[in-house]
Order: C-alpha cells, then sequence, then structure tokens
C-alpha cells in the first residue's frame, strides 16, 4: 500500500510549494515556468514522488528552507 502523495508541498522540504497546477490554474501560470531548475535539485526528489508533487522556490533555487545553499 502506497502513501498518498499531497501534491502542494514540496517533496523536499515539505513546506507550500506555490504550484499553480495544485491550485487549479493553469501551468503557465506556475512559478517554476519562469525559473530554471537544477537537475541536481531534480534528482533529489526521491523517486516515488518524481513527477507527482513540485518542488518549492526555495528548493528549486538550490536553496535551503533556511535561505542557504543546500
Amino acid at each position: 500500500m502506497s502513501a498518498e502523495i499531497n501534491t502542494s508541498v514540496c517533496p523536499l522540504c515539505g513546506q507550500a510549494n506555490q504550484c499553480a497546477v495544485a491550485a487549479g490554474l493553469r501551468a503557465e501560470d506556475c512559478w517554476c515556468m519562469q525559473t530554471r531548475i537544477a537537475p541536481q535539485v531534480l534528482e533529489r526528489i526521491p523517486a516515488a514522488q518524481r513527477r507527482q508533487s513540485c518542488v518549492c522556490p526555495t528548493c528549486g533555487q538550490g536553496l535551503s528552507p533556511t535561505g542557504t545553499p543546500s
């Protein structure tokens, strides 16, 4: 049995990911469409959560939730 994935939280830090799609808006309106997310960040997402939920803007920039490089 697998746990349900909450698409509104970041799979890396557990904070709100500010995903437009999870909020019922158009993908084009999402913050991630205006930002390059490094492949290293995406590789840190647990395999079971890849392509299931988005990272938050902080993690997407390669920062920890405290704002320091991770």
